[in-house]
């Protein structure tokens, strides 16, 4: 110990003494917890991935960018690129990784700059510390469990007790303890994917990335699997990136979600604002089935008071709905509102004490659990869902006059432009 560092006792008073300081413990302990405290706050907002102004052009000389000027940060949490195919999440993923030389932009991983070209500065995949897990696990096929996870450290020329104290580790926090001497082809789709995801961790990287790691299994699989990646991920508490353009695995997988278009970022937030604020009409038209129908703002509160977000908005002619509003919009400015088809009412008689606009049935899709409704407002056609113990299922296909009722807890409302 320090010898400036020691701890005395005073009768029954435990006092600590730091650097000639002296401390009682109920003091100390407190000046401990905030510090730590403190500490802990520090980290977790220290971001262990910083992308900044990152842009790639996979043809020259052009106005066309893969990726066009994308920022973003990446903490102890688990961040998908979410979009559709050729918005750019894969690029930036494989930018991040170093199998991608971006055109300009910088990249930082736990504080150190492993791209910039601006700086001259490209980090090599193999000496960024991250782990990656891609669509195709390649796992090779004659080698065991054991030996697939452990095959990376071996051309690294790790000790051979470091390897078996390290595969067994990580064979044990995805799972697979007593599969070690498995071949791949013994093994389920989930189990080979966790198989990927050990060889990844087996090198202690400090960043993970995940491409589509789930997009080869079927359906009821890729359900099972998922829900146990998510569970991995917590467990191991690593930084993560994940790529996918399937919405249900990135609002089960993330922490937070960043919407990308045509290379660009449309929106980054936690799942439940993007699902329920989207902040334009791609995000709002992208994510979810919705509705898009024009509206005008008819009114909105004063700023300033609690509710100064909320005001009033007419759609389909004349049918008002009081909802949240952005702050760029006022009063008289045209938008757009998304209404979602499964949180809609549909009735076939105008309910009591309720304001309801008149719609007709075009047509009706079974669907499983789900019942679609075509329906028809004025010049307005309108998907309304609804499960499979709902009346409207028993009626005929179609045909006759019924009655939609909007909330406005339903509803979004987005710029038009």
């Amino acid at each position: 110990m320090d010898p400036s560092t020691w701890l005395a006792f005073f009768g029954d008073e435990r006092t600590i003494i730091i650097n000639g300081q002296r401390f009682y413990a109920p003091e100390m302990a407190t000046r401990l917890e905030t510090e730590s405290v403190s500490v802990a706050r520090s980290e977790s907002a220290h971001p262990m991935i910083k992308v900044a102004n990152l842009t790639k052009r996979f043809q020259k000389h052009t106005n066309m960018a893969a990726v066009n000027d994308v920022s973003f940060e990446v903490g102890k949490e688990v961040v998908t690129l979410f979009g559709p195919s050729g918005c750019g999440k894969t690029t930036t993923l494989r930018c991040i990784a170093g199998l991608e030389r971006p055109d300009s932009g910088e990249i930082m991983i736990d504080g150190k700059v492993v791209t910039s070209m601006e700086k001259g500065i490209f980090v090599p995949p193999e000496k960024r510390s991250i782990g990656l897990v891609f669509q195709s696990y390649a796992l090779w096929p004659h080698m065991k469990v054991r030996d697939n996870v452990a095959y990376g450290l071996k051309v690294r020329h790790v000790s051979k007790r470091e390897i078996d104290d390290r595969v067994g580790r990580v064979l044990d926090n995805v799972g697979l303890s007593g599969y070690e001497d498995r071949y791949p082809a013994q093994l389920s789709g989930g189990q080979q994917q966790r198989v990927a995801l050990a060889r990844s961790m087996v090198y202690e990287p400090k960043v993970l990335l995940l491409d589509e790691p789930l997009s080869n299994l079927d359906a009821k699989i890729r359900e099972r699997t998922r829900i146990e990646l998510k569970g991995l991920l917590q467990k191991i508490g690593i930084s993560s990136v994940y790529v996918t353009h399937d919405q249900e695995e990135a609002f089960l997988m993330s922490d937070r979600i960043v919407v990308m278009n045509e290379g660009r970022i449309m929106q980054s937030d936690a799942p439940f604002e993007i699902y329920h604020s989207p902040s334009n009409k791609f995000v709002a038209s992208f994510v979810g089935r919705s509705n898009l129908v024009d509206g005008t703002v008819v009114s909105r509160n004063e700023q300033g008071a609690t509710d100064g977000d909320v005001g009033t908005v007419r759609i389909l002619g004349n049918y008002d709905v009081q909802c949240k509003l952005p702050p760029s919009l006022k009063a008289g400015d045209k938008c757009l509102v998304m209404v979602r088809s499964n949180e809609v009412w549909l009735y076939m008689k105008p309910p009591e004490n309720i304001r309801t606009i008149e719609c007709d049935v075009l047509s009706r899709e079974y669907k499983g659990a789900m019942t679609d409704h075509v329906v028809k407002v004025k010049d307005v056609t309108m998907i309304v869902s609804t499960h499979r113990f709902c009346d409207l299922n028993q009626t005929e296909a179609a045909g006759g006059k019924h009655y939609l009722y909007i909330r406005g807890e339903s509803v979004a409302v987005v710029p038009s432009d």
